[in-house]
C-alpha cells in the first residue's frame, strides 16, 4: 500500500478513512504501522489527526503517560462540562481520582479510570452536533494481545470497554468516531480486531517515492545549510525506499553533521535503519557480485535477464513472476544465482528465514510474520530469496495450536497476492521439491520452476575460470584434464578444488596449472544423490525452454522419467511410512 497523496493533499489512506466514515460503514478505527512517522512534510499523525478533528467540539487524546490530554487547551473546560466535572465537589471526579492516586482535580492516567470518562464523551451528541472524538496512543498497552484467561479483571474489562466502543449503537449515533493508534496490529489484542466489534483496520504505510520527493524538496528548503552531493532529489528518492520520513529527516541531521550528503552516508545509515527496525525477522541483503561470477547457467541468466531483471528496470511488470522457484542438486548455484539477479537488477534484495519468525510465547510468530511481510512491502521493488524452502515452510502438524498452519496460510496469501506482481519477487531454492507442499508449489506462487543441474564440459570450463578470478588464480587457460576429470561435478565443488589448488600454490610453490590438476585429484566430491535430484528437478520444472537443450525431451515422457526417479531413489527413502 503506497502513501498516495489524493487530489487535495491528503495521502490515499486518510481518504479512504474518511470515505468509511462518512458512508456509514465504520465510526471505530485502528490505524496502525507507520504511525510514528509524518503524515505530511512536518506534521506528525497526532497533529494531522488533530486538525482533521478540528470541527469537533472536543478532541480528546489518551496514552498510559500522559492521560487525557487535548490539541487545544480550551477543550479541556468543554469536556469537564460537558461530562459535568467542573465543580471541585463532585463525587464522581473525585472517586476517579482516587483511583490514580492523583489530586481532586487532576484527570486520571490510569485506563481503568480514564476510559470511562471518555466513554461518557463518546456518548454525547448526534451527527449534527459534532460533539467529539477520541484517540487512544499506544493502544497496544491498553490492550495487549495477551491470553484473556491470564488478564487481570481490571484489564478484562477495559478490554471488553474498548470492544464497546466499536459496536455501540449509542456511541455510533452519535457519530462520534473513535482512534486506536499501534505501531503493530497484531500486538493489540485479537477480540478487538475481530470484524464483530466493527472496528475498520487501516494501514498507515510508508511513503512511497512521489512523497519522499516531496518530503526531500521541503526539508531542504527549510534547510538551505545541507547540499546534495553525488546525488539529485530523484536520486535520493529513489535510494531511501523503504524508510520513513523521519528516518529520512535523521540522514538529512547526519549529513549536517559532516557537510554533505553522499551515497556511502545514505547506504550505510539506511543499512543500519532497516537493521534496528526488521533485524530481527528480516535480512537485508547487498549483493556484492553480479552475472560475471557464475559460471555456466546460460540458460539460466537468459530467463532471468528476459523475465526479471529488464522487466523490473524498465516497469514492465506483467511480465515478471510472482516467484521463481530453483530446483536441483546442492552446490548447483542456486542461491549465487538469486544474489547475482538482485545485483543486475538494481532492486533491494531481502533473506526471509521463516525459522527465525517462530516465537515462544502466544502471537510472537504472528506478530513477527506481519512486520517481515510489512518490511518487505516497505522495500518494494524487491527481491526476497528463501533458501532450502523444502523444509523452512510447511503446514505443520496439530502439536503448535494451529501457529504453523496460521503462519503458512498468511505466506501463502502475501505470494499469491498479484498487487505484489513486478514489486515483490519470491526467489526459493529446494533439493527436494517434492516435498513442498502443492499448494505452495503451484502457479500464482511460484510460476516458473527452472532446474539448476550439474554442468556439462564446457560450464565446468566456465566455472573453473570463474573462480580462478576470485581467488586470483593467474591461469592462461583451464588444463583440459581438469574439465575431463571433474564430470558429474556440481559448482560448490570445483570451487573447493580452486581453493585446494591456492593452498597447494603456496604450501608447495607449484604453478597454477600443476595445482590445479594436483586439487582436482585430491578432492573427493560429497554432494549426495545428486542423480535423484536433478531427475526431481527435472520433473518439477513446468516450462521445458527452462531446462539445457539436452535435458528437455525428458520431460515428453513422463512415465519414463517417473521410472528413472524410483529406481535413483536414495534406499532410505523407499517404503518410508508416516503416520
Amino acid at each position: 500500500m503506497s502513501t498516495t497523496t489524493s487530489s487535495n493533499g491528503s495521502p490515499a489512506w486518510v481518504k479512504a478513512m474518511l470515505a468509511k466514515y462518512t458512508s456509514g460503514v465504520a465510526h471505530a478505527f485502528i490505524l496502525h504501522f507507520n504511525v510514528n512517522d509524518y503524515v505530511v512534510p512536518g506534521v506528525t499523525l497526532k497533529s494531522y489527526l488533530g486538525k482533521v478533528l478540528a470541527g469537533r467540539e472536543t478532541v480528546a487524546f489518551y496514552n498510559r503517560a500522559e492521560g487525557i490530554t487535548f490539541p487545544i487547551a480550551s477543550m479541556k473546560g468543554k469536556f469537564m462540562a460537558a461530562l459535568g466535572l467542573e465543580q471541585k465537589d463532585d463525587p464522581a471526579l473525585a472517586a476517579l481520582a482516587g483511583l490514580s492516586g492523583q489530586q481532586e482535580q487532576e484527570l486520571p492516567k490510569v485506563p481503568g479510570a480514564a476510559l470511562p470518562l471518555l466513554e461518557r464523551l463518546l456518548k454525547i451528541g448526534g451527527d449534527e452536533r459534532k460533539a467529539a472524538a477520541v484517540v487512544i496512543e499506544f493502544a497496544e498497552t491498553v490492550a495487549p494481545a495477551a491470553d484473556t484467561a491470564a488478564m487481570s479483571a481490571d484489564d478484562r474489562t477495559i478490554l471488553v470497554t474498548l470492544e464497546r466502543w466499536g459496536r455501540d449503537p449509542q456511541i455510533q449515533a452519535t457519530g462520534n468516531p473513535v482512534f486506536l493508534v499501534t505501531s503493530n496490529l497484531t500486538d493489540l489484542h485479537a477480540s478487538i480486531r475481530a470484524a464483530s466489534n466493527k472496528y475498520e483496520a487501516v494501514e498507515v504505510p510508508l511513503p512511497d517515492r512521489d512523497a519522499r520527493r516531496k518530503f526531500i524538496e521541503w526539508y531542504l528548503e527549510q534547510r538551505e545549510d545541507i547540499k546534495l552531493a553525488e546525488m539529485t532529489v530523484d536520486d535520493l528518492a529513489n535510494a531511501t525506499a523503504g524508510l520513513s520520513l523521519v528516518h529520512i529527516e535523521d540522514i538529512f541531521l547526519r549529513a549536517a553533521q559532516e557537510g554533505a550528503l553522499t551515497r556511502d552516508l545514505v547506504r550505510e545509515r539506511k543499512q543500519d535503519i532497516i537493521a534496528s527496525e526488521f533485524g530481527e525477522v528480516l535480512e537485508i541483503l547487498e549483493p556484492r557480485f553480479g552475472f560475471e561470477m557464475i559460471g555456466g547457467l546460460q540458460h539460466v541468466k537468459d530467463f532471468f535477464t528476459r523475465s526479471v531483471i529488464k522487466p523490473l528496470q524498465t516497469g514492465n511488470t506483467a511480465r515478471v513472476p510472482m516467484g521463481v522457484l530453483m530446483t536441483g542438486p546442492a552446490g548447483t548455484g542456486k542461491t549465487a544465482v538469486a544474489e547475482a539477479v538482485a545485483k543486475e537488477s538494481g532492486v533491494n534484495c531481502a533473506i526471509l528465514n521463516p525459522a527465525k519468525l517462530f516465537g515462544q510465547y502466544v502471537g510472537n510468530t504472528e506478530r513477527n510474520l506481519d512486520k517481515a511481510l510489512r518490511a518487505v512491502e516497505s522495500l518494494a521493488p524487491v527481491i526476497v530469496f528463501i533458501d532450502e524452502i523444502d523444509q523452512a515452510v510447511s503446514r505443520g502438524g496439530g502439536g503448535d495450536s494451529g501457529v504453523t498452519n496460521r503462519f503458512f496460510k498468511r505466506l501463502m496469501e502475501f505470494m499469491s497476492d498479484t498487487g505484489h506482481r513486478g514489486r515483490v519477487v519470491f526467489l526459493a531454492a529446494t533439493n527436494r521439491p517434492d516435498l513442498m507442499d502443492a499448494a505452495l508449489r503451484r502457479p500464482g506462487r511460484f510460476d516458473k520452476k527452472i532446474p539448476f543441474l550439474a554442468p556439462d564440459e564446457s560450464e565446468r570450463e566456465a566455472i573453473f575460470e570463474v573462480m580462478a578470478r576470485k581467488y586470483g588464480v593467474e591461469i592462461k587457460s583451464i588444463p583440459a584434464a581438469c574439465v575431463t576429470a571433474t564430470n558429474g561435478w556440481t559448482g560448490a565443488e570445483i570451487e573447493a578444488a580452486v581453493v585446494k589448488a591456492v593452498e597447494v600454490m603456496q604450501d608447495q610453490n607449484l604453478t597454477a596449472p600443476k595445482a590445479l590438476t594436483y586439487a582436482v585429484n585430491a578432492i573427493s566430491p560429497s554432494t549426495a544423490d545428486i542423480e535423484y535430484m536433478t531427475l526431481l528437478a527435472i520433473r518439477e520444472c513446468n516450462d521445458r525452454d527452462l531446462l539445457p537443450p539436452s535435458y528437455r525431451e525428458m520431460l515428453k515422457d513422463r512415465k519414463a522419467l517417473e521410472q528413472k526417479i524410483g529406481e535413483a531413489r536414495p534406499a532410505e527413502t523407499r517404503g518410508r511410512r508416516e503416520i
